[in-house]
């Protein structure tokens, strides 16, 4: 039966790794990121291969794995940038030449904070 699973994942793999790599290429920033993406898509599918959709659902289903995925990517990447910001206002208040300046750059920081994080995600992702 083990041998029988394998063969199933092995055969959705190679019937939809390039759709699914394309659809993380698409979506992400730098092609390492894709192929991060795309391996954890398929490490979760390999974990849940019994519940593997038979045929052409399988894709669907894994388009939806991948887009979580690139959803926990995205909140990850927009935590450490938060936090960035939050150290860079930090030391930009340390060494900063002029009290104005550091009170500022903490002003800043805070109401970046207080955004909604789809706001913070859209103008991280402008700036």
């Amino acid at each position: 039966m083990d041998d029988d699973r394998r063969h199933r994942f092995e055969a959705v793999y190679a019937q939809t790794y390039e759709p699914i790599l394309g659809y993380a290429l698409r979506r992400c920033d730098s092609p390492e990121d894709a192929a991060d993406a795309v391996a954890e898509t398929f490490a979760i599918a390999w974990r849940r291969v019994d519940a593997l959709p038979p045929h052409a659902e399988a894709r669907l289903w894994l388009y939806g794995i991948a887009r979580n995925v690139l959803a926990n990517q995205r909140r990850g990447q927009v935590r450490r940038w938060s936090r960035s910001v939050e150290l860079n206002a930090d030391i930009a208040d340390l060494y900063a030449h002029s009290p104005e300046g550091s009170v500022e750059l903490s002003v800043i920081a805070q109401a970046f904070q207080e955004l909604h994080e789809d706001d913070r995600e859209l103008l991280s992702l402008v700036a």
